[in-house]
């Protein structure tokens, strides 16, 4: 008996707590907060986020950076000189090929360009580098700060006996020649047709009275009544104005590596330095304007740190940019 009262009491209580539970139920539905997606609503168009800039992965860094400092040791070696009103500066870049790559490489990459872009865009410039195979490379520059001396008066320097053999010399620590040639035209440095303006030229005409009150007494003087400008003949000649002028000038690798030298010495000779009037491609002499010959203008350069070998980030971009695609 005790049992069976046990059991519906347990019955009544299971059914009373039911019963509250759905009232409890009801009441949160009808009066609570809204349902976060009420039926018959609208969804809001989903916004496209933008996708995301690929960052250059750690390797690629990697790689930007070794080629870098690769360069960076070559140009640090550099010589300069500064003489006669003339700053140059100059270094050796063991491999021609090498140092184009790895200078168009970086200046590709500067410009937001992927690592595959700016291979293939080296690949396409080795045909018009073939010349640079198998040399190494001087790369020089020749800068004129004081071109402007005022006004009316300017400093260039002229070399009216060409870039050759005989006026542009190359030799290793013992005075021995290395013959050099330029790779193409120099920047900043052209090829003018120069006159050169010395002497006036008179016309002829009545002077002043020999003896005052003599008027019938009158002389013809060359030199009287005008002056006009007598110019020379043009010649050719090489003109530095501003510049700063780029030369690169291409020496055969088997040469620097035999001569096995840590120092180099480039002499550039018969330059000219005018100071004066500078219009036209005419140098006024006039008023003993100074159009002085220079003593020759040495500059040593020193080998790089590493030597005459190529590094190995070097070598992989130009075997890259060299196979078949």
């Amino acid at each position: 008996m005790a049992g069976k009262i046990a059991f519906y009491a347990g019955l009544l209580a299971l059914s009373l707590t039911l019963s509250t539970g759905r009232l409890a139920a009801e009441v949160v539905k009808k009066g609570g907060a809204p349902a976060k997606n009420p039926a018959g609503a609208k969804k809001a168009p989903a916004v496209k986020k933008a996708p995301a800039q690929p960052r250059p992965a750690a390797e690629d860094l990697a790689r930007i950076e070794r080629v870098r400092l690769r360069l960076a040791d070559w140009e640090k070696s550099a010589g300069t000189l500064s003489l006669h009103g003339l700053d140059l500066k100059g270094f050796l870049a063991p491999d021609a090929v090498a140092y184009k790559a790895g200078s168009a490489y970086l200046r590709l990459r500067g410009s937001k360009l992927s690592h595959e872009q700016a291979i293939a865009r080296i690949a396409a410039s080795l045909p018009r580098w073939k010349r640079y195979e198998g040399q190494s490379l001087f790369l020089l520059t020749l800068a004129n700060p004081l071109y402007v001396q005022g006004k009316k008066k300017n400093r260039i320097f002229t070399q009216s006996k060409g870039l050759g053999y005989e006026t542009l010399l190359i030799r290793d620590a013992r005075s021995r020649r290395l013959k050099g040639k330029l790779a193409g035209l120099p920047a900043n440095l052209r090829i003018a047709s120069l006159r050169l303006k010395k002497f006036w030229q008179t016309a002829d005409g009545v002077t002043r009275l020999v003896r005052p009150g003599s008027r019938g007494e009158l002389l013809r003087n060359p030199g009287s009544i005008g002056r006009k400008a007598k110019l020379s003949k043009p010649f050719k000649a090489w003109v530095l104005e501003a510049g700063p002028a780029e030369l690169e000038v291409l020496v055969r690798r088997s040469q620097v590596e035999s001569s096995k030298s840590r120092t180099f010495r480039i002499s550039f000779e018969n330059w000219k330095r005018y100071e004066g009037p500078w219009s036209d491609d005419v140098l006024d002499l006039n008023e003993n304007r100074p159009w002085q010959e220079l003593d020759a203008l040495t500059l040593e350069i020193r080998l790089p740190p590493g030597g005459l070998t190529v590094s190995h980030a070097l070598k992989a971009l130009l075997e890259e940019a060299a196979s078949p695609r």
